[in-house]
């Protein structure tokens, strides 16, 4: 998508597309729950990313969204993530696929 394309709107819909994702992955599971069990689940990881990312982008005071985009998936790059090694790279993944969508 082109900058002069992308609105808070298309962000909006795809952040929701997302947390449906992450919940129809999850089922009646609770994520925070499987968390403080020490059960690993990078495919939920990954939508949780995603969900993380568009929130970021909907908050970026800038006006050009695509450039905003690009400007996070480098934050994201560099950006530490803690935890499982596997669950934090699904969640990096989730939330750099999310941007790459935008950015110019």
């Amino acid at each position: 998508m082109g900058a002069s394309m992308v609105t808070r709107d298309d962000i909006r819909e795809a952040r929701l597309r997302a947390a449906q994702s992450h919940a129809a992955l999850l089922g009646d599971r609770s994520a925070c729950v499987m968390a403080k069990n020490g059960t690993s689940f990078p495919a939920g990881k990954y939508w949780e990313g995603q969900t993380a990312a568009l929130g970021e982008l909907m908050r970026s005071p800038g006006d050009d969204l695509g450039v905003e985009a690009a400007r996070l998936r480098e934050v994201w790059r560099a950006r530490p993530v803690p935890g499982d090694p596997r669950e934090a790279e699904s969640y990096r993944a989730g939330g750099l696929d999310a941007l790459a969508a935008f950015a110019d």
